[in-house]
């Protein structure tokens, strides 16, 4: 069996992702320890708060008015930890959200601080008020177009180094990147959010490949 291991920024929020990986048959463990990646095969690294100031992402040393919320810096130290022992092993690293701002600046890339001081379509990504702010859009994927849940405020501003922009919004926004070197995948959008449809499935039919390429490694009865 496949170990897979999920970033969280508290207990309450694994249902949601837990529920739409088990519809590949993945049960997913919330990891708090970089010690611990050893122990997994795959990692996904979930949405949450905004990144702080002090992981570089925002590119303005001087300013001190970054509209940010919801920080944890301890998330930070976490994630960037996890990546580091990632990139050691080449392993398959999964973002979502929060997860693909964090993999971007990782990878020495920016962000913008909210999507309006990019000159984007606000009412496009996000509601400002009720159903927990989700709203839908269109991405063009590749040769794909699909809706996606969304509630996005931060957004990739510089692509980092070795970073490919294979998905966008209709404004421009970054909705999916890839690694060129490692198996990472990224998308600005929440698919366990999505209730259908390609914006939900995309991401899952890249973890079930990287089962398969692991299960290849490892031999056929590796995977139940």
């Amino acid at each position: 069996m496949v170990a897979v291991a999920i970033t969280l920024s508290e207990d309450k929020y694994f249902e949601k992702y837990a529920s739409w990986l088990r519809e590949i048959d993945i049960e997913p463990v919330r990891i708090t320890n970089p010690d611990s990646l050893s122990d997994f095969d795959i990692l996904v690294l979930s949405g949450g708060g905004d990144l702080s100031v002090k992981t570089g992402a925002y590119d303005q040393p001087e300013r001190t008015d970054f509209p940010l919320q919801f920080i944890k810096p301890e998330r930070d130290e976490l994630e960037i930890s996890l990546l580091n022992k990632a990139t050691e092993n080449k392993m398959p690293v999964l973002g979502i959200c929060r997860g693909l701002q964090i993999i971007n600046v990782y990878c020495g890339g920016t962000l913008w601080p909210d999507i309006s001081e990019g000159n984007f379509d606000i009412k496009l990504h996000r509601k400002h008020s009720g159903d927990d702010g989700d709203t839908e859009h269109e991405v063009d994927l590749v040769d794909s177009n699909f809706n996606v849940t969304s509630h996005h405020h931060l957004a990739i501003r510089k692509l980092g180094t070795n970073l490919s922009a294979i998905g966008h919004s209709e404004d421009g926004i970054i909705e999916a990147v890839k690694h060129t070197k490692f198996p990472w995948f990224a998308v600005q959008w929440h698919p366990e959010r999505t209730s259908e449809g390609m914006g939900r499935s995309i991401p899952k039919e890249w973890l079930l490949q990287q089962i398969r390429n692991i299960s290849n490694i490892q031999g056929p009865d590796s995977v139940a």
